[in-house]
């Protein structure tokens, strides 16, 4: 399956998902079509009656696929779905919202070639979009299975049976307790992450449609990454270019959109420092818009320190993960 292996390189290049979280992404969305009762056809029905339909037959022809909106993604699938899907793969919304929305033209791109919709998924795709875990765990459940089989054709005692059961479970922990190691071992590269960052965002800000909301303003732009230097709050003169761009969308936001830009900081530290200086990163953003000609009343700045971490601050991944400006809509 050449091509779904060229959609999750690609979702992982652009959005910086690790290739078990953009494999889970794409497991769940299979699985979702698969369920929909009409299968893909069903599934892209849906798309259709949120005026979407388009967008649908380009899909389906030989055009280029075109990422979808994520108020237009909320509207297929629900905004539940989306939520459920990042909280399991360990995402944010707006990652998952705008890695779904990636996945699913290209896709279909890949499922009906020609236009030609299958009626249901093959074999072979379902099984692509199977967990790692859940293929290990499936292998060493139907290795023991197997064994026991062979052990009861033989005569053996039943005794041993309860021992390939044990044998299972250790396959499966040693497999997870592997993976746990390897992870742990790799280097996480700041540069390499605010580098993805920018140009997963640039890329969602291009893409931005006229008549755009609020919210898919927001969801483009926490996809980027502003990384401050240590104890600085100087806008960084790496992340000026994007700030431009910024710039640029939020002036022709809608109507009496306002929009925070909040400021937030790891647990390294004193807190009364850090809260502090999570205030003057959030005005430092601020100020910068208004001198690319954001007017004030659009923008306020409020800084949070380290009370509102999005995940764990015992890795330095996990820091660098708390240590950010987020974008929410008061509109």
């Amino acid at each position: 399956m050449g091509t779904l292996d060229a959609i999750l390189t690609e979702a992982g290049t652009q959005f910086g998902l690790s290739g078990s979280k953009a494999r889970f992404l794409l497991s769940s969305l299979l699985s979702l079509i698969n369920e929909t009762p009409g299968g893909l056809g069903a599934f892209l029905d849906r798309f259709r009656k949120v005026g979407s339909g388009e967008s649908v037959s380009a899909w389906l022809g030989n055009a280029q696929p075109r990422s979808i909106p994520a108020t237009t993604l909320e509207s297929a699938v629900g905004r539940d779905w989306i939520d459920k899907i990042a909280s399991r793969a360990g995402v944010s919304y707006s990652m998952a919202s705008s890695t779904l929305g990636f996945m699913i033209p290209n896709l279909v791109h890949c499922l009906a070639p020609g236009g030609n919709i299958p009626g249901r998924l093959p074999s072979d795709v379902l099984a692509y979009g199977g967990s790692a875990t859940s293929a290990v765990a499936a292998g060493a459940r139907e290795t023991a299975y197997a064994a026991e089989r062979a052990v009861k054709k033989a005569g053996t005692p039943a005794w041993l049976w309860p021992i390939l059961g044990l044998l299972a479970v250790f396959l499966i922990g040693y497999w997870i307790w592997n993976s746990r190691n390897t992870a742990t071992s790799t280097t996480f590269n700041v540069e390499e992450q605010v580098r993805i960052g920018a140009q997963k965002a640039s890329a969602a800000l291009a893409a931005l449609q006229p008549g755009f909301t609020a919210k898919d303003l927001v969801s483009a732009l926490n996809l980027n990454v502003i990384n401050f230097p240590s104890n600085s709050a100087q806008v960084p003169p790496d992340s000026m270019d994007y700030l431009n761009r910024v710039a640029a969308a939020i002036k022709i936001a809608p109507a009496n959109t306002i929009l925070e830009i909040s400021g937030h900081t790891d647990n390294t530290g004193d807190a009364a420092s850090n809260m502090a200086l999570s205030q003057q990163r959030a005005d430092a953003i601020r100020g910068y818009l208004i001198q690319q000609g954001v007017s004030p009343n659009i923008l306020v700045a409020k800084g949070y320190g380290d009370t509102r971490p999005v995940t764990t601050n015992d890795t330095e991944e996990g820091k660098f993960r708390n240590r950010r400006i987020a974008f929410t809509s008061r509109s």
